[in-house]
């Protein structure tokens, strides 16, 4: 696509892209905080931090990956359409139209870089490196839909509609310990964080339908912050036009950026109530990262007038209505003419999503857990809850299974489902939020899934078996079996 006169009309396009039709609420791997003896568990728990070996490490792409969103039919064929390519600005307008009708587009995609962890007396100790990438928006509203949609009739006069979107990508540098078990009631735990911002998307816009000298405009103002880099085109006219993009340059200066430090902090604790009842609890990334480089926010104040002969004012209830007398009104055929877009090269902040999880388990048996899992996400006008009831199941002493049901944000229709694996070289896990996404992806508003694992580092080889009754205070050495040891000594056996 050439950049012209027509890329400001899409630069705005793509804002309203990012603000108006992203409903984030996507997180994965709330099937696995009930595994506490997962080598990366303290993902969820601090205070899970432990390992069966005194030397545990993992890298990428091994390390751990977890990647969650919703309408996964809708972003692979929006992907699809991205991805082809799109050369008209009325493509971008049918993408946008398209979008409004499923508010719920939302990815969070974490992966483990590298970790280490250490088992002393003292207790337990981790180092990790993470990339994430994560983006949040609520932006389904009344003045939204009346302005986009044609069959959305009316809307009430002067109702704000905030617009807050958090559109995140950071590294993340880090050191956990957890206090030793050593048969304990009560486990503690911590994590300090040290993160820096790759790029960022904070959006402070809102809008509403006012009335004005017997007028009704639609009236958008507030703030867009980011930290991104951009290109420079020379339009037609010789003008120089900006806009979010890398030039082969700058994707090396992105990925090594430095520039936005951030602070943060995990807690958490682990209480055995009873032999059969414990309780868990954690709070998660309570920090944030300072925006200083790659500054290009845009203040978006403008006003589109109405046509008084498309819309028709009306009083319900004491409640001043607009409705619309022809479906001739619509945001996208008139962006040239709503925003005065200002640049802003403020320095800014951004608070991460802090987490909050909570665990009650139950064990039944020695082979069989009931646990009861709640994850509360707490985002400026986006908080959201998420609830699980599952069931661990040891078939072996190497192989674990938890499932169950789950509630996830405003999905109700998810069955979690946890592989876990303890090997003796170390562990591997696989799962997913919602097995239906997988057997039967029309029917699933969610998808989740994650993977990983880890390897035992320096372990002590057994080379004696243990006594025998006849020879109690004896240990005979091992002999390593050779290839030709089963036929040799099932020919020694057919001659007696």
């Amino acid at each position: 696509m050439k950049f012209g006169r027509r890329s400001k009309h899409i630069y705005i396009l793509l804002l309203w892209l990012f603000v108006f039709v992203l409903d984030g609420k996507a997180q994965s791997g709330l099937e696995f905080y009930s595994i506490e003896n997962k080598y990366n568990s303290y993902n969820f728990n601090p205070a899970f931090l432990s390992s069966r070996s005194q030397f545990t490490f993992s890298i990428f792409p091994f390390a751990g990956t977890s990647l969650g969103y919703d309408n996964q039919q809708e972003i692979q064929r929006m992907m699809k359409e991205l991805l082809s390519g799109i050369n008209s600005e009325n493509e971008y307008i049918s993408l946008v139209k398209n979008m409004v009708n499923q508010p719920n587009y939302n990815q969070r995609l974490e992966s483990e870089l590298l970790s280490f962890t250490y088992a002393a007396k003292e207790g337990f100790f981790n180092f990790r490196i993470s990339e994430v990438e994560s983006f949040s928006a609520s932006v389904k509203g009344p003045v939204s839909l009346f302005m986009i949609e044609p069959q959305v009739k009316s809307v009430v006069v002067g109702q704000i509609q905030n617009v807050p979107a958090l559109i995140l990508h950071y590294r993340e540098y880090s050191v956990g310990y957890s206090t030793p078990s050593n048969h304990q009631k009560l486990t503690l735990g911590i994590r300090a964080k040290l993160y820096y911002g790759k790029g960022a998307f904070s959006s402070g816009i809102s809008g509403s339908i006012e009335e004005l000298a017997e007028s009704y405009k639609l009236e958008m103002h507030g703030t867009g912050k980011m930290s991104i880099p951009e290109q420079r085109a020379q339009n037609d006219d010789g003008t120089i036009t900006t806009s979010p993009g890398f030039t082969e340059t700058s994707v090396k200066s992105y990925l090594l950026n430095s520039g936005n430090p951030g602070f943060g902090i995990d807690l958490g604790f682990r209480y055995k109530i009873t032999p059969q009842w414990s309780f868990s609890m954690s709070m998660l990334d309570l920090g944030k990262i300072e925006w200083k480089n790659n500054l290009n926010s845009k203040n978006f104040n403008g006003s589109y007038f109405l046509k008084g002969s498309s819309v028709q004012p009306s009083l319900e209830n004491g409640v001043k209505m607009l409705t619309k007398t022809s479906d001739s009104i619509s945001f996208t055929d008139n962006l040239s003419t709503i925003f005065k877009v200002v640049p802003d090269n403020s320095k800014f902040s951004t608070k991460l999503p802090a987490t909050f999880y909570a665990g009650l388990n139950y064990q039944i048996n020695p082979a069989i857990r009931i646990n009861l899992t709640e994850r509360y996400i707490k985002l400026k006008s986006m908080n959201h809850n998420s609830l699980s009831l599952t069931a661990n199941f040891e078939l072996t002493k190497k192989f674990t299974v938890n499932t169950g049901y789950a509630a996830i944000g405003n999905t109700y229709n998810n069955v979690p489902l946890a592989l876990f694996f303890n090997q003796d070289f170390g562990q591997i896990y696989i799962g997913t939020d919602n097995l239906l996404s997988v057997l039967y992806p029309s029917s699933s508003e969610y998808s989740g899934y994650s993977f990983g694992m880890c390897f035992y580092l320096f372990r002590n080889r057994t080379l004696y078996r243990p006594p025998t009754d006849e020879l109690p205070y004896h240990r005979p050495k091992k002999v390593k079996k050779s290839k030709n040891s089963g036929r040799i000594k099932r020919e020694h056996d057919a001659w007696y």
